[in-house]
């Protein structure tokens, strides 16, 4: 069985200057990740005109570059991109790339603590993968509340030792 470093959605659209603290965190896990010979992915998010987060909630951004793009400081590490039009990374396309690989752990990292972040680690969690949230490496836009949130309900919903810091998880890959 494998394991992944999941990079979720850290793309221009995303990533307002409270955000941008935890770069340099997920750039290390990333090269330690590939360092240890692990897959490493990233997710990017892709709104349309026609989507409930316009009808609904009124949320238009994310719909076109440069804003859909992977933030400058990823690009020299992006491989194993998915693309996702909703908060789950579980895509066809990235659910296909789990099973072909045999992944039984996510590490997740990124952007939205609250949304994105929350909503892949219950999916992880439902299909029998186990989800690791990385604190220290996701944040999210609305600020350190909305991302305290998340990680309460993630800890109530997935456990509590699934929500680790860097250090512990750059630990164990050594």
């Amino acid at each position: 069985m494998s394991e992944i470093l999941l990079v979720v959605d850290m793309q221009n659209g995303f990533m307002p200057e409270k955000c941008r603290h935890i770069i340099p965190t997920v750039i290390n896990l990333i090269e330690r990740f590939l360092e240890a010979g692990k897959l490493v992915g990233f997710t990017k998010f892709i709104n349309t005109t026609d989507s409930n987060y316009v009808k609904l909630i009124h949320w238009s951004s994310l719909i076109y570059e440069p804003e859909t793009s992977i933030i400058d400081e990823l690009q020299p590490y992006i491989h194993n991109i998915f693309d996702k039009p909703y908060y789950s990374a579980f895509t066809e396309n990235f659910s296909s790339f789990i099973l072909i690989n045999q992944i039984s752990k996510i590490y997740l990292c990124g952007v939205e603590t609250d949304s994105c972040i929350f909503k892949t680690a219950i999916d992880s969690f439902e299909r029998g993968i186990e989800p690791v949230i990385i604190e220290d490496a996701c944040f999210s836009a609305g600020g350190q509340q909305a991302h305290d949130a998340g990680i309460f309900l993630l800890k109530r919903n997935i456990g509590k030792k699934q929500i680790q810091m860097s250090n512990q998880i750059l630990e164990k890959i050594s």
